[in-house]
This record gives structure tokens, C-alpha cells and sequence, in this order.
């Protein structure tokens, strides 16, 4: 604490010091260099504890850094994956069940998806509901998911 009271102290006294320096009566170029002089004393008298700072102690581990930044990146691909892959198995199987229910049928359906060259894509279903082969013909034409990846389960 008394290093800040010594702080403020040495501030408050250049700003009197310089304010006194200014009331003199001096010429309109004096007048620029004392203020000049004046703020440069401000600005040396508020950076003194930088001046006083010890910076052999300080190290940055930029190594650690690029460590920590890569398991970032990292982590949030993963997230987005996840996030992107959730999504498009979400409104696939909207998409899925507003056909069915377009065909008359009540069923849910669960997809599951896989990741192909970085793209989350809809691979498995599993649907609740009475089989219709016209539902899996489309499910297999406009969705990509092979029959043999359709499963046909009774309602729950």
C-alpha cells in the first residue's frame, strides 16, 4: 500500500509542479516547451513502476500456446462436427416421417449418421412403424441410405 501512496504522491506533485511552471509569465513559445516538458514529466512520473519492474522473471511458453490452441481446435471441430451431425439426423428424420406421414403411415424414425470426408451423412435408420415398401424405395432413392442400412422395427 505504500508503494501506491508513493505512486499517487510523485503524480500529484509533477502535475503541481507543472501547473505552477505554466502559470509563470512566459512567452507564447516557452509556454509550448514547458507544457511540452511538463507532459513528458506526467507521463514518465505514471509509467515509474513500469520502470521499476523487475521483466528478467517474465517468460512466455509459446510452445505451451500453440499446445493449448491446437487441443482447441481440436475440441471445437469436434463440437461442430457433433452439432452438424446432430442436425442433419434431425431433419432427416422430420423428412422421413412427414413422407410417411404424406403415405398415410405412423411411424419414428432414428438415423444415424457417419462422417464422409468430414461431411456428417445420414447412413442407418431405424424406423417404428408398420414396413412399406415404398417408403424404404424412397428413403433409399432420395436419402442414399441402402435398404440392407433401413431397420423395420414394431411400433413401442
Amino acid at each position: 500500500m505504500s508503494f501506491l501512496h508513493e505512486w499517487l504522491l510523485g503524480i500529484s506533485a509533477c502535475a503541481l509542479l507543472v501547473s505552477f511552471a505554466e502559470q509563470l509569465p512566459l512567452t507564447d513559445a516557452m509556454r509550448k516547451i514547458v507544457r511540452f516538458t511538463g507532459g513528458l514529466l506526467l507521463i514518465l512520473s505514471i509509467l515509474q513502476p513500469i520502470s521499476d519492474a523487475e521483466l528478467d522473471g517474465l517468460s512466455f511458453d509459446l510452445a505451451g500456446y500453440e499446445e493449448a490452441v491446437e487441443a482447441l481446435k481440436t475440441e471445437l471441430a469436434g463440437e461442430r462436427e457433433r452439432a452438424l451431425s446432430d442436425g442433419i439426423a434431425e431433419q432427416t428424420q422430420a423428412y422421413i416421417e412427414d413422407k410417411a406421414s404424406a403415405l398415410g403411415l405412423r411411424l419414428r424414425a432414428v438415423v444415424d449418421t457417419e462422417c464422409t470426408d468430414g461431411v456428417p451423412l445420414p447412413k442407418h435408420v431405424t424406423l417404428y412403424g408398420e414396413e412399406n415398401a415404398e417408403l424404404s424405395e424412397w428413403i433409399a432413392e432420395q436419402l442414399g441410405i441402402a435398404k440392407e442400412n433401413q431397420i423395420w422395427k414394431e411400433p413401442e
